[in-house]
């Protein structure tokens, strides 16, 4: 449901003045204490680059092993169809974090490189839990629909190429709901704040699945919530979206983050199937694998097959190993997601990149670090076989933590290999 206020808008505006302050002096971080020992139930793994045997030595000393999370609430979602049709056209998204390393302190690790070098993913270890955290403005000094000040904002850049009708869009946020004992109420988290391009006011975004996807643990809580924009997306069209006021704790190893999801139909473009998934599913450190299947998938029965598969991933680490995202169509072989931008074991590395130069997007602000937000896409067209049905999705990691939010993907029917 999308209205101009908020549907408890007293409550959220007494929560917003003084919540978000007061869990960010009471949140003890759950990333990192002050104490020596390292609470890393999320964001620990092992470091790639040069020195990355050193540093993994390092870790198995005894005062900084991991703080291992205990599960005390949770809500998640099995993925699902949002939106599918087959049609001329595609699917794709634009994205932005809402969280960042706060440029004025010192990295809480003396190893770790300034947080102005961290944004840009420099430096042997820029470890996302190891900096004080902020949120991202830029729109300071604007007022929201309820009448609070904005105090997180980014946005980015829709470019549908001309002719093009938007046949769904989806608006999918989410971030660190809760450090250590301070979890955000659901009513702080179930709505943010939406300016589309023409319009100079903010206008605000409600929740409209029937629950929040989100757990709660002893060490770290996060979730993700969404609404359907579509009608919005239809009347305005490409330009500037920024999305703000999404809620998070603020400390060490925070993070949040949005994206729009837009299927839309153009001519110009071959016959495809698209589709959209979403849910909630955790893999919490040191467990076992997960799988689950992204129903509803076609291929044709014949001939070439191109495809690619998009997701929306939370509290990856850039330059920590050990996670990894790995897919099996109905009839294809079993592949690890890897690409420029990622290696084979380090499948959520904290980016939003689009490999594809006609489907790049701008974005501000643009940090290649994006401080445990992900949202990209995977050209899976050597993965995928005639007379598919389904995609099986299986992850795993070896102590980073993360959460998967969205997957979406589009097949080409009509026997064309455009990406």
């Amino acid at each position: 449901m999308i209205s101009s206020v908020s549907r408890a808008s007293a409550t959220r505006l007494l929560l917003r003045r003084t919540c978000v302050a007061g869990a960010a002096v009471a949140a003890v971080a759950g990333q990192l204490l002050a104490a020596p020992t390292i609470a890393d139930a999320r964001g620990s793994g092992t470091p790639s680059g040069p020195e990355a045997g050193v540093q993994h030595a390092q870790q198995a000393q005894p005062a900084q092993r991991a703080q291992r999370a205990t599960t005390i609430a949770e809500n998640q979602l099995p993925f699902t169809t949002r939106f599918a049709g087959d049609f001329h056209g595609s699917i794709t998204r634009i994205s932005n974090s809402l969280m960042t390393c706060d440029e004025t302190k010192a990295p809480l690790d003396p190893e770790q490189p300034p947080c102005l070098d961290a944004r840009k993913g420099l430096g042997p270890r820029p470890i996302n839990n190891k900096y004080e955290m902020k949120y991202i403005n830029i729109d300071p000094g604007s007022v929201g629909p309820l009448g609070d000040a904005i105090y997180s904002a980014s946005s980015a850049d829709l470019g549908l190429i001309d002719g093009s009708q938007v046949k769904y869009a989806r608006l999918y946020w989410g971030g660190t709901r809760g450090i250590d004992d301070v979890v955000l109420p659901e009513n702080q988290i179930d709505e943010v704040y939406l300016k589309v391009p023409g319009e100079p006011e903010y206008r605000n975004i409600a929740n409209d699945q029937p629950s929040i996807g989100y757990i709660t643990t002893d060490v770290e809580s996060s979730y993700q919530a969404s609404a359907d924009i579509t009608d919005l997306v239809r009347q305005a069209g490409n330009g500037t979206y920024t999305v703000a006021n999404m809620d998070s704790v603020v400390k060490p190893h925070s993070w949040g983050g949005w994206t729009i999801v837009v299927a839309y139909e153009n001519e110009c473009k071959p016959y495809r199937h698209v589709h959209l998934w979403d849910g909630f599913r955790v893999e919490l450190p040191d467990s076992p694998p997960r799988e689950f299947d992204l129903t509803g998938l076609q291929t044709p029965a014949a001939g070439p097959v191109a495809g690619k598969l998009g997701f929306v991933v939370y509290d990856g680490d850039l330059k920590w190993t050990g996670d990894t995202l790995a897919i099996k169509s109905t009839n294809g072989p079993l592949a690890l997601f890897s690409d420029l931008n990622h290696a084979s074991n380090d499948a959520f590395n904290s980016t939003i990149e689009e490999l594809s130069p006609a489907d790049q997007f701008v974005r501000t602000p643009y940090n290649r670090n994006n401080f445990g937000y992900d949202s990209n896409r995977w050209d899976i067209s050597p993965f995928l076989r005639n007379g598919d049905t389904d995609i099986k999705v299986l992850f795993d990691t070896d102590k980073d933590g993360y959460d998967l939010g969205v997957f979406y993907a589009y097949v080409n029917l009509d026997g064309s290999t455009e990406g």
